[in-house]
């Protein structure tokens, strides 16, 4: 049976409460960084340097540890905003800088496991599909709004990408007896997330599809 409207409100209510105290408890961490010198700006080149290290630790077979850096990198991409916004820093700049740096921090770790995972061959284009869906569903949604479309919350974001790639290396130690393969879960995990990039990809383009202007598009 489905929940009673009362316990649907209340349910709503408590996410609401648990997001606005999670969004203040970063904006008062981001505010003791500022106070320490920290610049939304240096906090987004942080996320950056901790994703590099991630792919570096991922090239090497150090999964655990390429977690716990994807982790960190993910927690000072989120600083950087609220940073910015707790102390009125937000520019155009600066939002371009982040998105930028993200795309580099997206690839690291794939990139990172594709060398790990290249002795084995035609395996290393796993995580090569993986990384150009990632890709193809940020260009999508900043292309369509480009030129003039609202794209509606789509699902694959940059933030449930990050969740199962963390899961992906957290795997990468289990070895499964009888199969020769090189972290074989976390293959199968990065085959899943592919796949899911793929689907997710598709839908944007047909969500860009129904929101864009009909009429003729003028090139700059």
């Amino acid at each position: 049976m489905g929940q009673h409207p009362r316990e649907k409100a209340r349910t709503a209510g408590h996410i609401l409460i648990s997001s606005l105290s999670f969004e203040a408890a970063l904006a008062r961490v981001a505010l003791i960084l500022g106070r320490l010198g920290a610049t939304p700006n240096s906090l987004t080149f942080a996320s950056l340097v901790l994703a590099l290290a991630c792919g570096a630790a991922a090239a090497t077979g150090a999964f655990l540890i390429a977690a716990a850096l994807l982790i960190a990198s993910g927690v000072f991409d989120l600083l950087d905003g609220s940073l910015a916004r707790a102390t009125n820093r937000i520019t155009a700049y600066g939002a371009l800088l982040d998105s930028s740096l993200d795309r580099i921090s997206d690839a690291a770790p794939l990139l990172g496991l594709m060398i790990f995972i290249a002795p084995m061959g035609w395996f290393a284009v796993i995580p090569a599909i993986t990384l150009v869906g990632a890709f193809m569903i940020s260009y999508v949604r900043a292309r369509a709004e480009s030129l003039g479309g609202k794209l509606p919350s789509l699902w694959m974001r940059r933030s449930d990408r990050l969740i199962l790639l963390t899961v992906a290396l957290l795997v990468g130690p289990i070895h499964l007896p009888g199969l020769d393969v090189r972290a074989p879960l976390t293959i199968l995990c990065l085959a899943v997330l592919g796949i899911l990039n793929l689907w997710a990809f598709i839908s944007a383009l047909l969500a860009a599809r129904a929101c864009l202007p009909r009429g003729p598009h003028q090139a700059p």
